[in-house]
């Protein structure tokens, strides 16, 4: 149990980490001409691994509510999987030389918070309701970003966004949900709860 709480420990760490980082630097601007209502719709990396920390923690001293690990998980597989893909896409303008090292980090970093999002594969329960619900909120933050002008800032325009993050809602989601509730094991989960 003990080594259990130091991957813990760490995993919850590198994600506060992350978030301070997403929420006071690379989203400050952003957030400071937004009227604070709409923040929920701006920074959702920093928010994904805020919310899997909590999850984490809470999961960790004994609550096992399935929802909210399993809306923290599904941020992270999102958030995580446009990232990267949006750095790889836009590759030109993101590993150019004033701001190669600041994406490379982040495409490292974004590549584990999705795979993070398997880690309570096998320790949640989660239902239809739980999908749901989820796929409810992630289809007006999908709104928000597009229609509403949230997007984050700086992504260059492309056509192919808007159709690829409404995918990433209605199969990456949904894929998830099924690995949580077929317990689908993953190495992630594994090495988080040393089996």
């Amino acid at each position: 149990m003990r080594k259990i709480w130091i991957v813990a420990s760490l995993a919850i760490l590198a994600n506060l980490i992350g978030a301070y980082f997403g929420f006071f630097t690379y989203y400050a601007q952003q957030l400071s001409w937004t009227p604070p209502e709409l923040w929920v719709f701006v920074a959702d990396c920093p928010l994904a691994v805020l919310l899997f920390a909590a999850a984490l923690l809470l999961f960790m001293l004994g609550w096992k509510n399935g929802f909210f690990p399993f809306l923290a998980s599904a941020y992270c597989l999102k958030y995580g999987i446009w990232t990267v893909s949006v750095i790889l896409y836009f590759h030109g303008y993101f590993f150019s030389p004033e701001y190669w090292f600041l994406y490379a980090v982040m495409l490292v970093t974004h590549a584990g918070m999705a795979a993070e999002a398997f880690a309570f594969v096998g320790k949640i329960r989660v239902g239809w309701k739980h999908l749901a619900a989820v796929l409810g909120w992630f289809l007006l933050n999908d709104l928000m970003d597009y229609w509403g002008g949230l997007m984050p800032q700086p992504v260059p325009e492309s056509g192919l966004l808007f159709p690829f993050t409404l995918m990433l809602t209605f199969v990456a989601v949904p894929l998830l949900y099924l690995a949580y509730r077929e317990g689908w094991p993953t190495t992630v989960s594994k090495i988080m709860w040393w089996k």
